[in-house]
């Protein structure tokens, strides 16, 4: 079967692109996919931890079956902000 794949931040610059197809056996999760990825990009198993999958767009755990046509997203920790932003609840 064949799921769609997409890549975000640092998982995008590890693969070297943003998406593509990948043939998985009838059975596999999510699991398996990434870590078909990490035997490929060994730095992709450094970020096993703090990486989460998502599939058909809602977060998902890595024992979650994937079916034909499938889209799953790889989406590495994210970092930003800034020191001293306020917040701007309604009543501040």
């Amino acid at each position: 079967m064949r799921v769609k794949v997409l890549f975000f931040g640092r998982v995008k610059e590890i693969v070297g692109r943003a998406e593509e197809t990948a043939d998985v056996e009838d059975g596999a999760d999510l699991g398996s996919l990434f870590h078909s990825y990490a035997r490929r990009f060994p730095q992709l198993a450094e970020m096993e931890r703090s990486t989460v999958l998502a599939r058909n767009q809602k977060i998902a755990g890595r024992s979650e079956c994937l079916a034909d046509g499938d889209e799953v997203a790889f989406l590495p920790p994210v970092s930003g902000g800034s020191p001293g932003v306020r917040d701007f609840s309604p009543g501040t």
